[in-house]
């Protein structure tokens, strides 16, 4: 069964979009150093425009825990995390961790 990781953000008024995009980037390369296999970053075309969207795909519940508790823990991460608070190029609108159900 698939789990589909999403982490919904909007640029703040005035943010320089290049950064908003590199800080994205930077974040990504950390799911990629504890195993994420391609995290992708979507720009949303309808509906909530403005929104980008990280999205990173799993196998199961397993392999998002091995990625997910050593990132949770990875003091750089954290140091991420922070430095785009300060920033404030950007604010997290929602995040969402899906579960496939298999229709057949």
């Amino acid at each position: 069964m698939a789990y589909e990781a999403r982490y919904v953000l909007r640029p703040n008024p005035g943010a320089d979009l290049g950064a908003v995009i590199e800080a994205v980037k930077a974040g990504a390369a950390l799911w990629k150093k504890h195993g994420a296999p391609d995290p992708q970053l979507w720009s949303v075309a309808a509906g909530e425009l403005g929104n980008y969207v990280l999205t990173i795909q799993f196998e199961n519940a397993a392999a998002y825990a091995k990625v997910t508790d050593p990132l949770s823990a990875d003091p750089e991460f954290r140091r991420w995390q922070a430095s785009n608070v300060q920033a404030g190029g950007f604010t997290w609108v929602r995040s969402n961790l899906m579960r496939e159900i298999a229709l057949s």
